[in-house]
Order: C-alpha cells, then structure tokens, then sequence
C-alpha cells in the first residue's frame, strides 16, 4: 500500500515488515527490537502487544498536529543524544525516552480513534488477544474454530464479537493476514511458490494457488510479475 502525505506522519512498522521511504520523503526512524524494550516492560498496552504493533485490524498512522510536533521532535531528539553518549546510563535512559515516544503516539491514536473501546475493556482484551494469536499463528493456523480454542470460547462467540467490534468477520482477517504474508514473500524474495505454499501451512501448492486467486483474482505468479515492475 502506498502512503502519500502532505503533513508529518508518523508510521509504526512490525518485525518483518517490509517498507520503502520515497525518494522526496524526509524522516526519523527509531528502530528497536522486543529484547530491547518489548520484554523489558510488562505494561501490555504498550509493549510490542500494544495498540500500535502487531494489530491485524489495522496498521496504525498518525498525522501529526502542529502541536504535536513539538513533543515528537523533542523526543527524538533525546534519543539520538542519548545514544551518543554510550556510558553506562545509555541503555536505560534510551529505553525509558522510547517508553515516552510510545505512550504519546499511543495516545495520539486513541484520540484519533473514537470508535476505539477503552483500554482494558472484555471487548478491548478479546479483540487485541485474537489479534496477537493472529499475528503469531496465521503461518500455521487458519480457522477460526482454532484461534477460538485457543481462546477457551466458542467460533460463534468469536465471530460474533469480532464482527460487533471491528465490522468484519475473524475469518476475513485470518486470511488478510495469511494473503498479506503471501504477498510480501511473493513481491520481496525469490521463494517459489512451493516454498511460500509450506511457509504459510499448506502442504497442498495447488490448494494455496486456489485459495491465492480466491483472494486477490491473480495467481501467485501473475501477483509476482505484476509486483515486480514497481
């Protein structure tokens, strides 16, 4: 997907994700890893579980108010110092001005997100734990009845509060997520389809080139050529 913007954005990327800034583009970008911070801090609506990462609903972006950008360049800022100065308080002040970064972007986006549930809420809780088991299982796998056991409630429980909250069906997100990936090995590496196939859970090549075109009206190798010429 393409991104143009007129004003300061700000993009929130997963591990593995691929993403390319224009050649008219100018930006910051502050690259960490979970052992760094993830693991390090167990307030889960900020972790790498949080409302900005690992989101298979939407892939969060704000467009910064003037107001705003204050707050964000001072941050960033303060972490580029801080890694420069490389003595032993170095890591724990960077990872405390991360927490920063994090926690005001998070609100940022509540805030542009009325249809949001609050925080800690059984709705809220539900949906981000399926998002979380999505994001981690998809490669393996793919029904509905399977992410609902394993969150110890029914598929049609499941269904039903997805489709209530997010407006869209569990299943229609699965496959977003497995067709997503699909697209991503297919426009970024040379894995043939075979091997793409067994990376996503399908043993079966034809039944995954079925299911491929089902999504996206193209064979895997037709995406592929098509991905190419951009």
């Amino acid at each position: 997907m393409e991104y143009r913007t007129e004003r300061d954005t700000l993009f929130f990327f997963n591990i593995g994700q691929q993403f390319q800034i224009g050649n008219n583009s100018r930006g910051k970008l502050v690259y960490f890893n979970p052992e760094f911070y993830c693991i390090a801090f167990h307030d889960k609506e900020l972790t790498c579980d949080g409302v900005l990462f690992n989101n298979v609903f939407e892939t969060p972006s704000i467009v910064v108010e003037e107001h705003e950008n204050v707050s964000f360049n001072r941050i960033m800022d303060e972490i580029k110092q801080e890694l420069s100065k490389e003595d032993y308080w170095t890591e724990e002040m960077s990872r405390t001005k991360l927490k920063e970064l994090i926690i005001t972007a998070s609100r940022a986006w509540l805030d542009r997100t009325p249809d949001q549930k609050g925080l800690g809420t059984i709705e809220d809780e539900l949906s981000r734990k399926f998002s979380q088991l999505v994001e981690t299982n998809y490669h393996k796998l793919h029904s509905v009845s399977e992410y609902a056991a394993l969150l110890h409630i029914s598929p049609k429980t499941l269904n039903r509060k997805i489709v209530k909250e997010k407006g869209t069906s569990p299943n229609t997100f699965v496959k977003n997520r497995i067709i997503l990936q699909a697209k991503r090995l297919l426009a970024h590496t040379d894995l043939s389809v075979k091997e793409i196939s067994a990376q996503l859970g399908y043993d079966d090549q034809s039944y995954f080139v079925r299911f491929f075109k089902i999504q996206t009206e193209k064979s895997p190798l037709e995406f592929r050529k098509t991905a190419s010429i951009y």
